[in-house]
């Protein structure tokens, strides 16, 4: 506990230098750096983690700071302290997905039909609009860019992706090669908890849940 303080304090001193200098943070992810196509997004928006903190951090009340995974995995793993919302982008399932080789498989996660108009819902409560920054966080920067394109789509102008998640990366060398261990929120110590702030939880935003509750009156 006293190493993850020590490292949030060092990281607001930080910002606290860097905002002396900069009204807006140094933005340095180039596209060249993403390999794979899904990585991409049309606006061409990229944040690492040290990046997506430095930006909320300059401007807390403009700036939209989305956590896309859903709730299962913000229960066990937690979540980043600078977010405003959880609103999942895809949802956990009990239902199977063999992988293409037949020797193991996945849990299938579907897509939250909502995800668009519950982030609406949120933008509204922050009045503002969708041409303010949206940075977008998963776990390991893989499923931003689908998200990101989503309300790309429905007419976000400034939707960026923070391309190391929450979690990391996964060593591809070493005694543990296949860990997330590299880069991403946790692993350079960026304030979080496991502490889940209930006005920053999805039914607050939730469409359905909000219908619900407006018929019952």
């Amino acid at each position: 506990m006293a190493v993850h303080q020590s490292k949030y304090i060092m990281n607001k001193l930080i910002v606290c230098l860097l905002l002396t200098f900069f009204t807006v943070p140094v933005l340095a992810v180039d596209e060249s750096v993403l390999t794979k196509g899904w990585q991409h997004t049309s606006l061409g928006l990229y944040l690492t983690a040290q990046e997506a903190y430095e930006m909320k951090m300059a401007s807390p009340k403009k700036v939209l700071f989305l956590d896309v995974r859903n709730q299962a995995e913000i229960h066990y793993t937690g979540m980043a302290d600078m977010v405003d919302a959880n609103i999942p982008y895809r949802f956990d399932s009990t239902n199977w997905k063999m992988k293409k080789n037949g020797i193991y498989g996945t849990f299938k996660k579907p897509k939250n039909p909502d995800f668009v108009n519950a982030v609406e819902i949120l933008l509204q409560s922050r009045a503002l609009t969708k041409d303010d920054p949206v940075i977008i966080m998963c776990t390991s920067g893989s499923r931003a860019p689908f998200a990101a394109r989503v309300l790309i789509k429905a007419g976000f102008t400034k939707v960026y992706t923070q391309v190391e998640g929450f979690e990391g990366l996964r060593a591809k060398t070493g005694p543990r090669k296949g860990e997330r261990i590299v880069s991403g929120w946790k692993n350079i110590g960026l304030p979080w908890s496991y502490d889940l702030l209930p006005e920053k939880m999805y039914f607050n935003f939730d469409p359905k849940n909000i219908k619900e509750k407006i018929q019952s009156r």
